[in-house]
């Protein structure tokens, strides 16, 4: 890989092992190779949150609990939420959404549909391409684009 690249997008998710697993399940990102992930199911993906940890941005600490997936060279990167505010969608926030490419967007939408994952926004042209709104575990919402 080239040193100059997109490398990763860091986001906070309720419950990151079990949004690993989400993304697992749903967008069939990879299982990471190692630390917890080789062994997340439903029944063990919600796991106690950790305790404040330096040195961290906040004067107060950090929570961490990294967890994440990665799509081609890029890492989607979460640690759990930081307080026990409700997460919100990211639609209409600084980062609105993130996309990824598929190359049958009618298949992955019938995909879709039979597991119950939410649909933001129904097939849409964009461009010369189709694409469809999603929204992830925690509330963020994932643009799939047909790629041909």
């Amino acid at each position: 890989m080239p040193a100059e690249r997109f490398n990763h997008v860091h986001l906070f998710q309720q419950d990151p092992f079990c949004a690993q697993l989400w993304y697992q399940q749903h967008l069939n990102a990879p299982a990471p190779t190692a630390g917890k992930a080789q062994a997340l199911t439903e029944a063990t993906c919600k796991v106690p949150r950790p305790e404040l940890s330096w040195p961290s941005l906040e004067r107060a600490g950090m929570l961490r609990q990294p967890a994440g997936v990665t799509f081609s060279d890029v890492a989607l990167t979460w640690h759990v939420q930081q307080d026990e505010r409700p997460l919100v969608s990211s639609t209409g926030h600084l980062y609105d959404h993130i996309a990824l490419s598929v190359a049958d967007l009618d298949a992955w939408v019938a995909k879709l549909r039979r597991e119950g994952v939410k649909f933001l926004k129904q097939p849409y042209k964009l461009g010369d391409m189709r694409a469809v709104m999603i929204e992830g575990p925690s509330r963020e919402s994932l643009e799939l684009v047909e790629i041909k």
